[in-house]
């Protein structure tokens, strides 16, 4: 849940005014307020002091340290530029430069000074701070703690954090806590805001971040333990091993040790959406703590990693066996969301948090699915948690302002992206389903039918012996170009619900797919079909090449186009049944491994094997066998991308002979999406067609959509041809 914007419950009753503890911040001179956690004393709470400090007030030592690195600057608002933290020197670097590199690099004083500086690392005058990243908890239950001698309410897991902290002596010196729920004043709306546009800065900036997942237990001890584990056993080269030793020995890392990381990934904590931008700007400077238990985020994230790329398969037996050895009611079933948010988000952009080129930064759709993977009490701060990780030239249009309509903080963001980057790309995340009443072309952050697995850009699923990992980026290439070189033209209506812009129709959709509903069933008497569809592609030869590069959405490994050899997938087997067996016989550990999984590929080929495509089925098209030839990468690689290009999406045939994908609204009533007659069309200055319906004299945008054949810029010939006729459209 999210915490931010929750106020502060009121002073205990009779309790003095308390007008010194919230005068206003002087933002000229980047003051922030800080929290020292006082010794233990025979009070039954616990007791804090909470002053203002200037982030200007850099020691003497640190300043010259700066200039020496040539460290950049930024000026914020013609205010007095500060160090920021896309651009600051890193923690190593400032710790070298007053210890000696030789010192400095030694194991136990990194790890020393990476959890609380010595004094002689303090970078103010007036000490140093760490920023804590933590779960505000359930608002009713609350408990008092003492600040600058007046008694507050703060949640119960609040007071616990700190209570913990107290407990270790931790905070009650010139090393202070940034706790946002005491060091904003939370009933001030303007300075909230400010607070808000610098979280990049704070968490950026703090030495160290707590991330504070909640009381330990003796098994989220031992999952602890199996992070480090994961790690050590990796950096040994034995993790085949391990991998090979746990098919036969669901304990041979430890008993109680796989429930534990199960509910050490399942905790509220994951599911907050502030702590996407804490952790991302904390980076390297994350500590995990889980009770009196503690991880870096650099060997979280490498421990996530080796789960997710070599013990995948062998994690769900090792939970089962856990569960059962516990007793516990429980479904023996792992929730990988939070997972999954790891691995593919917070690690990969934590990598770049700090670098200040141009790209690095997640593009509207991954924020959009970043929003989607969390929660927040203010629905508004789906847009406003994720300031710190947009670009820069979009953060400083973005001002949080917590007395706008909810669709209006919407369509603010999608009409800045448009106007910043000068595109229309936003549209591919537009429809008109979502809950906010936004317009159809600004995309609605509430809307749940997103997945970050559907983006064609995105890293394919699979192991990594077979897909090896590179160092990624977020920096996520557009896949397609369907509108070719040309620019976008768009205008806005004055009071910004329309938004005008040219392109031109070059299809109709006559055939769909069954819809899904939820994530795991669809619907067999949704599918649509087509009546005498006659395949532009040509021949059943032709018609069946088409046919493959569509169902990999005509991109695979490294975002390359698909070839000839991916024709595989007409060979893949339709249903686990067959398929598994094949698989083992040919020694494929990540096939084999598929039983789970499979279902994506066996549903869609039950429900939709007597779709007509001309004169034959779509089952017609594939074969149950896999060749003699058969290559596991190839296999897996074509699985990988079908599991991909599937989600969200609806397979369609055109009026004008064409097959592709359509967008699907998996949690939507029956009536809330893409119908036959949807038009298609390409929208000059947009990387893929879209999918639009007539409304009056204006138009919807219900997606994006793959029209296999036109993703390149193929439409665009066929304009200058004079087969397609420009217009403009008004979006709705």
């Amino acid at each position: 849940m999210s915490k931010k914007l929750f106020p502060l419950l009121p002073l205990l009753p009779n309790s003095p005014p308390k007008p010194a503890l919230y005068e206003p911040l002087n933002e000229s001179r980047h003051e922030i307020r800080l929290l020292k956690i006082q010794p233990k004393t025979d009070s039954p709470n616990v007791h804090c002091k909470l002053q203002t400090y200037s982030l200007e007030k850099e020691s003497r030592q640190y300043r010259e340290f700066l200039r020496k690195c040539g460290s950049e600057t930024e000026e914020i608002d013609g205010r007095t530029p500060t160090p920021t933290a896309s651009v600051a020197p890193s923690q190593l670097q400032w710790v070298s430069y007053r210890l000696g590199t030789g010192l400095a690099n030694v194991g136990s004083m990194k790890k020393i000074n990476s959890h609380t500086p010595s004094s002689t690392l303090h970078r103010y005058k007036w000490g140093d701070f760490a920023a804590l990243s933590y779960v505000w908890g359930d608002a009713s239950d609350t408990r008092i703690i003492v600040v600058n001698n007046y008694p507050m309410h703060v949640t119960a897991n609040l007071e616990s954090v700190l209570r913990h902290l107290r407990d270790k002596n931790e905070f009650s010196g010139r090393f202070m806590l940034w706790v946002d729920a005491l060091c904003i004043n939370q009933k001030d709306l303007a300075e909230r805001a400010a607070q808000i546009q610098r979280m990049r800065q704070i968490y950026g900036m703090a030495w160290t971040v707590v991330a504070w997942l909640g009381e330990g237990s003796v098994r989220s001890d031992a999952a602890v333990q199996l992070l480090h584990d994961f790690v050590a056993l990796e950096k040994a080269g034995c993790i085949a091993m391990v991998e090979e030793n746990l098919r036969r020995d669901k304990n041979f890392l430890g008993s109680g040790c796989w429930l534990g990381l199960h509910e050490l990934m399942d905790r509220t904590y994951w599911k907050r959406l502030w702590i996407i931008q804490e952790v991302v700007m904390g980076a390297a400077s994350v500590w995990i703590r889980v009770g009196g238990a503690t991880i870096d985020w650099l060997t979280f994230c490498e421990a996530i990693a080796v789960l997710q790329e070599h013990l995948w398969l062998a994690k769900d037996q090792c939970l089962v066996m856990d569960i059962r050895t516990t007793g516990m009611d429980l479904r023996p079933v792992w929730k990988t969301i939070s997972l999954h948010l790891v691995y593919q988000d917070l690690a990969v952009m934590s990598r770049t948090a700090h670098d200040p080129s141009p790209g690095q930064e997640p593009s509207f759709g991954r924020l959009l699915d970043l929003a989607n993977s969390a929660d927040c009490i203010n629905k508004r701060d789906k847009v406003y948690a994720l300031i710190g990780l947009m670009p820069r030239a979009v953060e400083r249009v973005i001002r949080p302002n917590y007395t706008l309509p909810l669709s209006t903080v919407y369509v603010r963001a999608a009409r800045t992206f448009i106007e910043v980057y000068g595109k229309l790309d936003a549209l591919r995340e537009g429809n008109p389903w979502g809950p906010a009443q936004c317009p159809s072309w600004a995309a609605d952050w509430l809307w749940r039918g997103r997945s970050r697995n559907s983006r064609v850009e995105g890293p394919l699923w699979g192991p990594s012996y077979l897909f090896p990992r590179v160092p990624q980026t977020v920096r996520h290439v557009l896949p397609y170009c369907a509108s070719g070189k040309s620019n976008a033209q768009f205008a806005f209506s004055g009071d910004g619900l329309l938004l005008g812009c040219s392109g031109f129709i070059i299809d109709r959709i006559t055939g769909l797919s069954a819809r899904g509903v939820g994530y795991f069933s669809w619907d067999a008497d949704t599918v649509v079909r087509p009546d005498n569809w006659h395949s532009i592609y040509g021949s059943h030869e032709r018609t069946s090449e088409a046919l493959f590069r569509t169902l990999v959405a005509d991109r695979v490994v490294e975002g390359q186009a698909a070839s000839a050899r991916h024709a595989a997938i007409l060979r893949l087997p339709s249903t686990f049944a067959r398929g598994g067996p094949q698989f083992v016989e040919r020694g494929w550990k990540f096939m084999s491994g598929q039983e789970g999984y499979y279902f994506r590929w066996e549903r869609f080929r039950a429900v939709n094997g007597d779709f007509p495509l001309g004169d034959s089925l779509l089952d017609h098209f594939f074969s149950d066998e896999l060749p003699a030839e058969a290559d596991e990468f190839l296999f897996t690689e074509v699985y990988s991308c079908f599991d991909r290009s599937s989600q969200r999406r609806r397979f369609m045939t055109t009026e004008g002979g064409y097959m592709g994908w359509a967008p699907d609204n998996i949690y939507g009533r029956s009536d809330e999406q893409t119908r036959q007659g949807d038009l298609i069309a390409i929208v000059f200055g947009c990387s893929t067609p879209v999918v639009i319906r007539p409304r009056g004299p204006h138009f919807q945008v219900l997606g994006e959509a793959f029209v296999q054949g036109l993703m390149d810029g193929e439409a665009m010939e066929g304009l200058e041809l004079g087969k397609f006729h420009s217009q403009s459209f008004v979006l709705c």
